[in-house]
């Protein structure tokens, strides 16, 4: 499931956090942890599948949504 470089990712929400960055690391890449949140460089489209399998994997997702990288940097 690994993506190309976009101008778009996913910020995920999840507990805990560690094992969602362990498993989200399997599928796509993580940018970094941002303030409790894990900056995924992953398409928006991808947001259903990766949900699915951290839910599958016994982690708990608070919140998957669109990020843009010039927002990302806002963040940061």
């Amino acid at each position: 499931m690994k993506e190309k470089a976009t101008q778009e990712g996913l910020l995920v929400r999840a507990e805990p956090l560690e094992r969602a960055e362990e498993i989200s690391h399997r599928m796509v890449d993580v940018v970094r942890l941002e303030d409790g949140a894990l900056l995924l460089e992953a398409a928006p489209e991808l947001a259903g599948a990766i949900n699915t399998v951290l839910v599958s994997k016994g982690v708990r997702v608070n919140e998957i949504r669109k990020q843009t990288k010039a927002a990302a940097r806002l963040i940061a």
